[in-house]
């Protein structure tokens, strides 16, 4: 913080000493690069701040946010799990079945909050709660909110007033009952190798694609549900939970596999990993592409984050499927070369991780590198439950900066915490129902 502080005022004390040598336009200009300089110092103070909060973290609880897990009941939350001195063991993410949500909201708010609740009194960091809600033939809160056609159907009989209509009142619905993230939608666009896959949770063709799916993400993202575009870079008609998918394709299929996402996802809070090993034909250096797609540095590190600037949450698909154990990718080793690849959040249909997390500990203690990855992948999760509303970063105390007569208003670079939201959102039954409502009339 202290070198930031210099450096601007270092700046500003030099602008200072030449205003009457510069033009006002010369001054403006300056001026402008100050206020840039002071904003790029507040996010590096956020970012310390969210460094500091993940250092202050037991190891138990840090080690905790980097997995989504599936957990039990659908009435009053517990913990499955205990760390070795026998506090609970709970996942940074909770993924919610179709067993774990009641056809009552308020009943299934109840056990949303429970989850909350649960996590405060054992002084842990409550989790984000996640549901796959594409619609059609996955639609985990079928019968509870309104209806949500699949998404080929959506695409095909809905224009997009209406579609937005749909999908906007599905997220203020998921939102009042204390949903925060939704594994949804896909956006694959359809072709002749994963159409019997796919079916009908594509949108089709890649123009549909970029058109509806442009549609949920803004319905979804501009009230209150974060999403999580599904699946790069691919999938084929091979099954992933039986088998590895490979796809080989050539230039002319380019934009088909990659233009959603490259488009897509700067509009999104999270992208995730499918296990598809994919690679172009007649590729130079073929060995890079020769593993499952969330193992590889080359589609999370090189494409999703340095080709396509995206700086939110990179989830692995579920890596307990039987595709990787069957093809010499076991859980142990899965884990480890995730996150060593980029991932920030270990998917598991399982619900226990201790074991895992146990592994990843074991491998950062042996490993300076593979320690930044996680404390990388942690401090990514920090900043979405920022995001998510669940943690809050608070600016404290003001630091002048010295010779700061350049700018109209004083500079000031402030400090920053991080602390757990203390406020949990009351379920409105009137909205629901008025949102219900909503739902169904862009349904009809």
């Amino acid at each position: 913080m202290k070198k930031i502080i210099c450096a601007i005022c270092a700046i500003c004390g030099l602008l200072s000493s030449c205003d009457k040598k510069l033009t006002p336009e010369q001054i403006e200009a300056q001026n402008r690069l100050a206020e840039e300089q002071r904003l790029q110092a507040i996010e590096q103070a956020k970012d310390s701040a969210i460094s500091e909060y993940a250092d202050s973290l037991s190891e138990d609880v840090k080690i905790s946010q980097l997995f989504l897990v599936n957990i039990e009941g659908n009435q009053k939350y517990h913990s499955v799990e205990k760390t070795s001195d026998g506090k609970a063991l709970v996942p940074g993410g909770v993924l919610l079945f179709s067993y774990n949500i009641s056809k009552d909201p308020l009943e299934t708010y109840d056990f949303i909050k429970s989850i909350h609740d649960f996590y405060i009194e054992n002084q842990n960091i409550p989790p984000f709660v996640a549901v796959d809600q594409e619609g059609g033939d996955v639609n985990r809160l079928r019968g509870l909110t309104s209806i949500l056609w699949g998404q080929k159907k959506v695409a095909e009989s809905f224009s997009p007033e209406n579609a937005a209509n749909l999908y906007s009142a599905q997220a203020r619905q998921m939102r009042n009952l204390g949903f925060h993230l939704n594994l949804a939608p896909v956006i694959e666009a359809e072709n002749e190798s994963n159409k019997d896959f796919l079916d009908t949770r594509t949108f089709g063709s890649l123009q549909k694609v970029l058109s509806y799916g442009r549609i949920a993400i803004d319905s979804y993202e501009q009230n209150g549900i974060s999403v999580v575009l599904k699946h790069f870079p691919g999938n084929s008609s091979v099954d992933p939970h039986v088998g590895l998918p490979k796809i080989i394709f050539d230039e002319s299929e380019r934009d088909n596999y990659f233009k959603p996402f490259e488009e897509l996802l700067p509009k999104s809070s999270a992208v995730l990993m499918s296990h598809a090993i994919m690679k172009p034909k007649n590729a130079d250096f073929a060995e890079k592409y020769d593993m499952p797609a969330c193992f590889s540095k080359y589609w999370i590190s090189d494409c999703v984050r340095d080709k396509f600037g995206f700086n939110g949450l990179v989830f692995s698909d579920d890596i307990f499927m039987g595709a990787l154990a069957k093809n010499g990718y076991p859980p142990q080793e899965a884990c480890v070369k995730a996150i060593d690849a980029g991932v920030d959040v270990i998917m598991l249909s399982e619900k226990r991780f201790g074991h895992v997390a146990e592994i990843l500990q074991k491998k950062a203690k042996e490993d300076d590198s593979f320690a930044k990855e996680l404390d990388r992948a942690v401090k990514n999760v920090i900043r979405y439950k920022i995001k998510a509303g669940i943690l809050l970063i608070e600016e404290n105390e003001q630091i002048p900066a010295e010779n700061s007569n350049v700018l109209e208003n004083e500079m000031t670079i402030p400090s920053f915490s991080v602390k757990i939201n203390p406020k949990y959102e009351e379920f409105d039954l009137k909205k629901f129902d008025e949102d219900y409502k909503s739902g169904m009339e862009a349904y009809n």
